[in-house]
Parts: C-alpha cells; sequence; structure tokens
C-alpha cells in the first residue's frame, strides 16, 4: 500500500504504562456507588490512533464519577511504540494480525 498523510498527532502514552490495576496501561476506577461498568479499549491493532487521543485525553482529565465503573486501555502499546509514519500499516501489529488469529 501507498504511503498516505498522517494528519494527526500521536499522544505519548508513556505516562499511562503504570495503570492502576497491576496490568500495564489499564486503569480502572470505581464510584463506589452501583451502575454501569463501561470499557474504552484503544489500540487494538496499534495503528488506530483515534482511541489512543481519547482514552489519554480522559485519563489526563482525571474524571470522576458519580456512579458505576471506568475501564480505560491500550490494547496493543508494543505495536504502537513502533509506529512509524513513513510506513504506518507496519505498526499494525508486531507478531500476529489480531484479525487473523
Amino acid at each position: 500500500m501507498d504511503a498516505y498523510p498522517i494528519e494527526v498527532e500521536f499522544p505519548d502514552i508513556g505516562t499511562h504504562a503504570q495503570g492502576n490495576t497491576g496490568i500495564a496501561y489499564l486503569h480502572t476506577f470505581d464510584s463506589g456507588v452501583p451502575g454501569p461498568h463501561v470499557m474504552i479499549n484503544a489500540l487494538t491493532h496499534g495503528n488506530e490512533v483515534c482511541g489512543a487521543i481519547v482514552v489519554d485525553e480522559l485519563l489526563r482529565a482525571k474524571l470522576r464519577l458519580r456512579r458505576g465503573t471506568l475501564t480505560l486501555s491500550f490494547a496493543n502499546f508494543d505495536a504502537y511504540a513502533r509506529f512509524d509514519a513513513v510506513s504506518p500499516d507496519k505498526a499494525r501489529f508486531v507478531d500476529q494480525n489480531f484479525n487473523r488469529v
């Protein structure tokens, strides 16, 4: 595939690596009040940056829930770390394509 322009800035997600669950890049916030559990997962394929932008912004905003639980995650952070704007599709996966497993 021919190269195509990358017109958005990819966030530095390294500041979120620690997580708060004991799992890298996974953050869960429980309000302590019953309610829905919502999860937003970013970077399933490593080069789909829109979700990463949203999750990064939500974590930086330090939201406080009124009820329920919110889980925010960056799934394929190894592939994301390999992203190169010159060859954007090469960062789609590291070992295996999730769509083919």
